[in-house]
């Protein structure tokens, strides 16, 4: 179930081709520390992704690519990173509701109503060992939440900064 780098690459911003930088024999995050929230979901997506058994790894697939999600929107609205509210509390305040296109604010409020919510699970569930999700689910959701995330992110201009310095 792997995705090919130069088709997460098209999509722009921050995904598996470029999250990850190699140094000596450790694999690190590429980004600036203070940018940690945003991207180490990404990363969690590329290590369930190279593991062998993707049926297993499909719900954290799903549930690490909506986390960026969830990030993307504190990071663009300010929001401090104490402030535990979800996507969906997110999605409900006036200032991300008035600053994010309609037809993306929809996709976001389908996809946390849909997808996100499904993903995150309690040791309570009874039914835990069911996938909720398929490998193919998993890899839509992940592009879907890519492509959203370049949207959510681009009018900050992170992705003209958020490099460690090589």
């Amino acid at each position: 179930m792997k995705c090919a780098n130069s088709d997460d690459e098209k999509i722009g911003g921050v995904g598996l081709h470029n999250v990850n930088k190699r140094e000596g024999d450790t694999l690190t995050g590429a980004y600036k520390v203070q940018f940690r929230p945003l991207f180490r979901p990404i990363q969690y997506v590329y290590k369930w992704l190279s593991y062998d058994d993707p049926v297993w790894n499909a719900r954290r697939i799903v549930q690490d690519s909506c986390l960026h999600l969830e990030n993307a929107v504190k990071f663009r609205f300010s929001i401090p990173e104490g402030d535990r509210a979800s996507l969906g509390v997110l999605l409900s305040r006036r200032p991300v509701v008035q600053g994010i296109e309609p037809a993306l604010l929809d996709l976001l409020c389908m996809l946390n109503r849909i997808v996100y919510g499904a993903s995150k699970h309690s040791v309570e569930d009874i039914d835990i060992d069911a996938h909720r999700f398929t490998p193919a689910d998993a890899l839509n959701v992940y592009l879907i939440c890519r492509w959203a995330g370049v949207k959510l992110l681009e009018p900050t201009g992170l992705f003209n900064y958020w490099k460690k310095p090589d």
